[in-house]
C-alpha cells in the first residue's frame, strides 16, 4: 500500500524512505525537516508561520491563513486523503510542543475511524496507532507495547501473544491499566468498540496493520 508522508515542524530522528507511488506532504516548517532529509516535498501545506526559507521551485503550495480552525497537519492529512492515500506516517509530529502532540494523536483517531492506516512516529524512537473497534492490530517482533483507550471506554479489548494477556476487556480514559506490556514474537490486539491508542517501540518491533 502507498504511503503519504506528513512531515510536521517538531524535532525528530525519524527517518522516512518514500518508494514509488509514495508521497510527501510538509506542514509548514516540515518542509525543512524534507529539504534536510535530501527529499523534495510533493505538497506543502501551512500558514508559515515556522518556515522561513524559500519554497524550492516547483513544490505546488497551499498557503493557509494563520487564523483558522485546524492545524496545519489536520489539513496537510486531509490533503493526503483527497490525494487518495490510505496509509498515512506522520513524522515531526510529536516532542515539541505538548498541545500540539496530543492534537496530532487525535488525528490518529480520526483516521483509525476513517478507516484509514496512520501512524505517527516519535522523536524517541517510539510508534503509535489507533484503532476504532471493530479492528485488529497485529505486531511482530520484541519490545515495550501500551495500549491506552482514547474514547471514553474501549470495550471487547483482547490482547494476545504478548507477557500481560487480556480477553474481553474493557479500558478507559481515565486509568491507565494497559501501559508496558511486553512483546516477544507476534502478538494481536482487537477491539470490538470505541477507539484504543497503541504505542510500540519502533526500533524492536515491526507493526502489521490488518484490516
Amino acid at each position: 500500500m502507498a504511503t503519504c508522508f506528513l512531515i510536521g515542524a517538531a524535532p525528530s530522528a525519524a527517518v522516512f524512505h518514500p518508494q514509488a507511488g509514495d508521497c510527501i506532504i510538509a506542514a509548514d516548517g516540515g518542509a525543512g525537516h524534507v529539504l534536510a532529509s535530501g527529499h523534495k516535498p510533493d505538497l506543502l501545506v501551512g500558514d508559515f508561520d515556522s518556515f522561513t526559507q524559500s519554497v524550492p521551485y516547483g513544490v505546488p503550495t497551499i498557503r493557509l491563513p494563520s487564523e483558522k480552525d485546524d492545524t496545519d497537519m489536520a489539513l496537510a492529512l486531509e490533503e493526503g486523503k483527497r490525494k487518495g492515500f490510505r496509509r498515512f506516517e506522520l513524522i515531526g509530529g510529536s516532542g515539541g510542543r505538548l498541545d500540539m502532540t496530543l492534537a496530532n494523536i487525535q488525528l490518529l483517531a480520526q483516521a483509525a475511524r476513517d478507516g484509514l492506516q496512520a501512524i505517527l512516529r516519535t522523536e524517541n524512537g517510539e510508534s503509535a496507532t489507533a484503532l476504532a473497534g471493530p479492528d485488529i492490530l497485529t505486531l511482530e517482533g520484541e519490545g515495550t507495547v501500551s495500549v491506552l483507550a482514547l474514547s471514553e471506554r474501549a470495550e471487547g479489548v483482547a490482547i494476545r501473544g504478548m507477557k500481560y494477556q487480556l480477553q474481553n476487556g474493557t479500558l478507559t480514559n481515565d486509568t491507565p491499566r494497559g501501559v508496558s506490556n511486553l512483546l516477544q514474537g507476534r502478538g494481536e490486539i482487537t477491539l470490538t468498540k470505541g477507539t484504543l491508542l497503541v504505542l510500540w517501540e519502533t526500533a524492536h518491533a515491526a507493526a502489521v496493520l490488518l484490516d
